[in-house]
């Protein structure tokens, strides 16, 4: 009688830690899924935020080398328009001179 009512406890106790340890690691397990879900969810987000900075990127690359082009064209503008500005201040030198000799003959003339 001794020998069946312990061997019933062991199996009792034993059936009831691997219940528990079945429980327990019920779970973690259902956390781990959790914590993965999560972090699946995190990762896509991430992802999302990745490739809408990826196109703003882009975009602000290509409006750089956009303004890039045009900074350049308007340069090239510019120094056409120091190169007229300079010969039309050495044509009004030239102009300015030529009416100086003709006040002066006009002057000699009188």
């Amino acid at each position: 009688m001794f020998l069946e009512w312990s061997l019933l406890t062991i199996v009792t106790l034993t059936a009831f830690f691997l219940f528990s340890q079945v429980l327990f690691y019920k779970n973690l397990l259902e956390k781990e899924q959790k914590g993965t879900g999560v972090m699946k969810t995190t990762l896509r987000e991430a992802e999302t935020l990745i490739r809408k900075y990826q196109v703003q990127l882009q975009r602000s690359l290509g409006n750089v080398d956009l303004m890039t082009s045009e900074m350049i064209a308007i340069k090239a503008d510019l120094k056409g328009v120091k190169q007229s500005h300079a010969s039309l201040k050495f044509e009004k030198k030239r102009l300015e001179e030529e009416m100086i000799n003709l006040k002066n003959k006009i002057d000699a003339l009188s």
